[in-house]
């Protein structure tokens, strides 16, 4: 194993310990279903599709393995930002059937509504890059699609909910995943 190999191998673990954390140790689970369990097996998936490019078809290019490691340490930095504004009232997991409880909109909620989505697929777009494997594209686009589902999800629920105002002038200035972008 090279050494920016084994870079690219640690940011990548990193990353999907933190995620691992959060999803025993930080966020809510109220009661799953379907799109639950569809989603942890995606990020599972997606996980070994990276360490297996990392480990066996990992091709290192200067420019691949920094903007990669940028990427994972994005990531995991909105992630743990996203955490520490989040930590006295913790979010519910993805496709949880609970009601928001409360519109959160400081931190990286300033920025855009669902920044630990963001996080993940930065996670996703690092390895794609950091591994230089073309077919981990397809861990970017399921995920995403799964994130953005789930996101559709939340905002009904806020729609729904007594904060539906408040968050409809939040979505107005706000985008989706990146600023002034999505």
């Amino acid at each position: 194993m090279t050494v920016p190999q084994f870079a690219v191998l640690a940011a990548a673990t990193t990353c999907f310990a933190s995620y691992l954390w959060g999803l025993a140790r930080f966020f809510r689970q109220p009661g799953g279903n379907r799109d639950v369990a569809l989603i942890k097996a995606a990020t599972a998936l997606s996980v070994l599709a990276q360490y297996a490019a990392i480990l066996f078809f990992y091709r290192h290019g200067a420019w691949r393995f920094a903007l990669g490691l940028a990427f994972y340490a994005l990531s995991l930095a909105l992630f743990w930002w996203c955490v520490a504004v989040n930590r006295a009232q913790p979010l519910s997991l993805a496709f949880s059937p609970d009601p928001p409880r409360h519109l959160v909109v400081a931190g990286p909620y300033a920025y855009v509504r669902h920044p630990f989505y963001a996080s993940y697929l930065l996670c996703w777009i690092a390895g794609t890059l950091a591994a230089g494997e073309p077919l981990l594209i397809a861990t970017v686009l399921g995920t995403g699609w799964l994130y953005h589902r789930a996101a559709l999800a939340e905002e009904a629920k806020f729609a729904a909910s007594p904060l539906a105002g408040e968050y409809a002038r939040y979505a107005r200035r706000t985008r989706r995943y990146v600023p002034f972008v999505f």
